[in-house]
């Protein structure tokens, strides 16, 4: 059995090894694309409107096949590129350095196999730009992570403009399965968790949150059209707040990160 199944495996092998090198190929061409978009871009800037759609295209194309090809601390970047320009409302032209950073780091990546990253990746992900815009000149920047798990919507909007003002780092994951990869990675301080999300509720994705323990200290706000004392709301475990969607529900979001210390967090963080 053993003899007839090794000439399988090393053919599957075989097929992973060109898969990897085939994306090693395709994700240079798709990054050299951007860097030759941003560099039309510093001469012309009209092109902006023209580029930003195929810059996202290849962005995409990065994040989604990234860990499926050995890749995934690239893929991670690219995810939080798509964020980066969702944040600073598909602006490029103001943004090129910032863009740049991003586009250097994957080319760093893949050129090495990831392994520039195999020390501390987490802190590699948290030095990238995020697209905070300060307001106010008294506003503090808050280097914390903070994870929306909501599907595209006017509500995301309100919600991580809120945040951005506040001057915290927005990460967006689509589904509950991203979001536990995302959250594995980027270990975010807070995570607003959509009821209705896909493959599974929002309130089953708390519940995985608690009982993953690198996870399970990482406050959750679960934002909901039941009322509180719905049925489906009785079981959520850890730290998970339920926050009903009125009128004011952002004004209860503030509360709670008041009522968290997160404001202060990374300040208490530094002085340990």
């Amino acid at each position: 059995m053993l003899n007839k199944d090794a000439p399988a495996n090393s053919n599957f092998d075989d097929v992973l090894r060109k898969l990897h090198q085939e994306f090693i190929e395709v994700a240079r061409d798709q990054l050299d694309d951007i860097d030759s978009m941003l560099n039309a871009l510093e001469a012309k800037p009209a092109l902006a409107e023209q580029y930003l759609l195929n810059i996202q295209r290849n962005i995409h194309n990065i994040k989604g096949q990234g860990a499926t090809f050995g890749f995934p601390l690239t893929g991670r970047v690219a995810h939080m590129l798509e964020d980066y320009l969702l944040n600073t409302g598909g602006n490029l032209i103001e943004n090129i350095l910032d863009i740049r950073s991003y586009i250097d780091l994957m080319v760093d990546l893949i050129s090495t196999d990831e392994s520039i990253a195999h020390d501390d990746p987490q802190a590699l992900l948290s030095n990238l730009p995020t697209g905070q815009k300060v307001t106010f000149s008294v506003q503090h920047i808050h280097d914390i992570n903070v994870m929306l798990v909501m599907p595209p919507g006017l509500q995301r909007k309100v919600v991580a403009k809120e945040l951005l003002s506040c001057g915290f780092r927005v990460i967006r994951a689509y589904d509950c399965i991203e979001a536990l990869a995302v959250a594995i990675d980027i270990l975010p301080k807070v995570v607003f968790i959509n009821y209705d999300m896909v493959p599974f509720s929002g309130p089953d994705l708390c519940n995985v949150f608690a009982a993953v323990e690198k996870l399970r200290d990482v406050h959750i706000v679960l934002l909901t059209s039941h009322e509180i004392d719905d049925q489906s709301l009785q079981s959520l475990q850890g730290n998970a707040s339920v926050v009903v969607k009125h009128k004011d529900f952002t004004e209860k979001i503030g509360e709670l990160l008041i009522e968290w210390n997160i404001f202060d967090s990374n300040l208490n963080d530094a002085s340990k």
